[in-house]
């Protein structure tokens, strides 16, 4: 079963006062679960004493946010739990939609960004949860870390989601043989709004019934605010 452990990291500028109230929804919403928060030196740490082997190409990668990506992968699979990014608000408990055993889990995306990505159901790594050692956070480790070659363009929106954010992701279950290992939550569960709905509803543009029967399935709400491309 899925470790009651929740995990959140942040490195660099101190920590956004509207992100420790979102952050405050998910120890809410599930109060027999620990929190883990990871900033910098800890992750490094963690890195260098439980994945001694990739300490070099971990280093070696271009970006942060690669960092960032590949350090949430070994955080699940050495210690399971659920991951999201600080930009994620919890409005009910996850606990039922982890009930399967011996599965991991991710976010879809929602259709609409789908269709600008690949066209079809495209993983999210801002929301996950795993078991420690499932065989599919290995095969991303060793996707990024050991099988990789991956060529920069230099545009690093597109460099990170194909080495080591979503569109990798999504191509690796394409190809994974044991696709019954992973559960993936449809956008009404955990990512209802689209990246347009949340700019609408900043700019208070927004149809606020549209958007709210748009949360009626939903237990987490993903804001898009991509700090890390800023």
């Amino acid at each position: 079963m899925i470790p009651k452990i929740i995990h959140q990291l942040w490195e660099g500028e101190p920590l956004y006062e509207f992100y420790s109230k979102l952050a405050e929804t998910w120890k809410e919403q599930h109060p027999d679960w620990k929190y883990e928060f990871w900033d910098g030196d800890r992750m490094r740490t963690f890195v260098q004493r439980h994945f001694p082997q990739f300490v070099d190409a971990y280093i070696g990668l271009k970006y942060d946010i690669q960092r960032w990506d590949a350090v949430r992968y070994m955080i699940l699979y050495k210690i399971g739990g659920m991951y999201m990014d600080f930009d994620y608000e919890c409005l009910s408990p996850a606990d039922e939609y982890l009930a399967e055993e011996g599965k991991c889990y991710f976010a879809l995306e929602p259709e609409e960004h789908c269709i600008y990505l690949f066209g079809r159901d495209t993983f999210s790594n801002a929301l996950m949860a795993t078991y420690p050692g499932h065989p599919f956070f290995k095969k991303i480790l060793d996707h990024i870390f050991v099988e990789s070659h991956f060529e920069y363009t230099n545009h690093i929106g597109r460099d990170v989601h194909a080495s080591t954010g979503p569109m990798m992701l999504t191509e690796l279950y394409q190809h994974y043989p044991n696709k019954d290992e992973i559960v993936l939550w449809p956008a009404k569960l955990a990512m209802p709004w689209t990246n347009a709905d949340v700019r609408s509803f900043m700019n208070g543009t927004a149809d606020e019934s549209y958007l709210e029967k748009k949360l009626e399935k939903a237990f987490a709400v993903h804001y898009f605010f991509s700090t890390w491309a800023r």
